[in-house]
């Protein structure tokens, strides 16, 4: 708690020619024109390649914003370059800090992105970062911690429940004046005011937010599993690999991403919301074609693969409701933590700081024993499935899809109810025969967008 207030709240807003002689004026010119065809030339083999697609550039104050058009990594970073000087240029989101420096990564975000332009070693101000520095300054109990920061340090339990009674009045008195039942751009301007000018509604909003916390998981497992020794020295178990990141993207794409997880109009709500409520319920490769993603939504749908876990977290009005801190036991959060981000601009900035906690952990669990069982794939392909008796000729994509992406492994918390220890429970991941229901149901998924590619 400490460590969020004193980065959160005490920390700074920013991290860290000669003129020529007339008889010259032809061959200048001539010069010129020569030089401008070059460019032309270079700008439509570049073109050729991908199309353009238009993002903003600011720096780390937010003094100037430019729009730029480019359809490469060095190309943004050229142009980025010639309106803020720098001698060594990074691109870093605006939206949560993270560096910028893969192709595939570019292409995978939408149109507008907001970059900030800095240098290798600086200190990134987020969005997140920027606007609660901008309510600093305009709330006076915030500025009062700052006088009080001594009797933070000696008293952390106490200033953590006025913090959080602060917070429930605050969410009341928002609630009682509310807004929250408004959806669309003109009904509600100021709710749209910074990252999400390009939206139409709350709902499009938050279930782009969904889908960027989901597609960080599948970035984040594929770091971890392309630089795995075992990945580097063993080509049979980088084909593996290789194979579940690709079956992960289309199970991804069949289930939208999850972006339901945050949009209250999804009509498929968690059974979490039932307790609340007391109410019954009502990367691999480059990009696959607008047609294809439809037939493996189609699929995943038709077939009932991922509903279980295909719901909301919010009530029909966009209540969130904390699930508690980790606990072996079951979900207990004694503090009731709830928000509502479709309320208010302050109520959306604040969600940030809610987690989708991984049960069982992804970096010390989950992606371990998928590299374990790989390896015992490719070493011993002779051992039998646990299940059927019979060899052997995958692991549990689907499983380890659900404890990575999904709502059966993740929880929604308030930051406070985030405990990050090392927990005793295990991945359900194992190998699997071809008479293993999960690995069908997978096979069949990508035969539909082979066939589909054919067709």
């Amino acid at each position: 708690m400490l460590g969020y207030i004193r980065d959160a709240i005490m920390a700074p807003t920013t991290r860290s020619s000669p003129k020529k002689n007339n008889n010259n004026n032809s061959s200048s010119s001539q010069q010129a024109g020569e030089a401008l065809k070059d460019v032309n030339s270079s700008a439509s083999r570049e073109s050729a390649v991908a199309p353009m697609r238009g993002y903003k550039v600011t720096d780390n104050e937010r003094t100037r914003k430019y729009g730029i058009g480019a359809n490469s990594l060095e190309m943004l970073i050229t142009k980025a370059n010639s309106k803020f000087p720098l001698l060594d240029l990074h691109l870093y989101l605006a939206f949560d800090g993270f560096e910028v420096s893969d192709e595939e990564y570019l292409n995978s975000l939408p149109a507008q992105t907001l970059f900030i332009v800095a240098g290798p070693d600086a200190v990134i101000t987020t969005d997140a970062d920027f606007e609660f520095e901008k309510m600093r300054q305009q709330s006076p109990l915030l500025k009062v911690a700052d006088i009080f920061y001594d009797f933070i340090e000696q008293h952390p339990e106490k200033f953590r429940r006025m913090i959080m009674e602060y917070e429930h009045q605050k969410h009341r008195r928002v609630l009682d004046n509310t807004k929250a039942h408004l959806s669309l751009k003109a009904e509600h301007v100021e709710w749209f005011e910074g990252g999400e000018e390009r939206f139409h509604s709350k709902e499009e909003a938050m279930a782009m937010r969904a889908q960027t916390r989901v597609r960080g998981y599948y970035y984040k497992a594929k770091e971890e599993l392309t630089r795995n020794p075992l990945y580097r020295q063993n080509a049979k178990a980088r084909q593996v690999i290789n194979s579940v990141l690709e079956q992960f993207r289309y199970l991804l794409i069949g289930c939208d991403y999850f972006s339901m997880m945050f949009n209250r109009k999804c009509q498929r709500k968690h059974e979490f919301l039932q307790q609340q409520l007391g109410e019954e319920e009502t990367d691999a490769g480059g990009l696959p074609s607008k047609r294809l993603r439809q037939v493996i939504k189609e699929y995943t749908k038709e077939n009932c693969i991922l509903d279980e876990w295909s719901v909301s977290l919010c009530s029909d009005l966009g209540d969130f409701y904390c699930q508690g801190a980790y606990s072996e036991n079951g979900n207990c959060c004694s503090m009731q933590h709830t928000i509502n981000p479709y309320a208010s601009r302050e109520n959306l900035i604040l969600f940030q700081v809610w987690n989708l906690d991984h049960q069982i952990e992804l970096c010390r669990t989950i992606l371990p024993a998928l590299v374990a069982n790989v390896e015992e794939l490719v070493s011993h392909p002779q051992r039998k499935c646990s299940l059927h008796k019979k060899q052997v000729v995958d692991i549990s994509v689907l499983e380890y899809f659900l404890e990575i992406f999904s709502l059966k492994n993740l929880k929604l918390v308030h930051i406070v109810c985030h405990e990050k220890v090392q927990r005793s429970n295990r991945s359900n991941g194992r190998l699997l025969c071809p008479d293993c229901h999960e690995y069908r149901i997978v096979q069949e998924l990508m035969e539909v967008q082979a066939d589909s590619l054919t067709s």
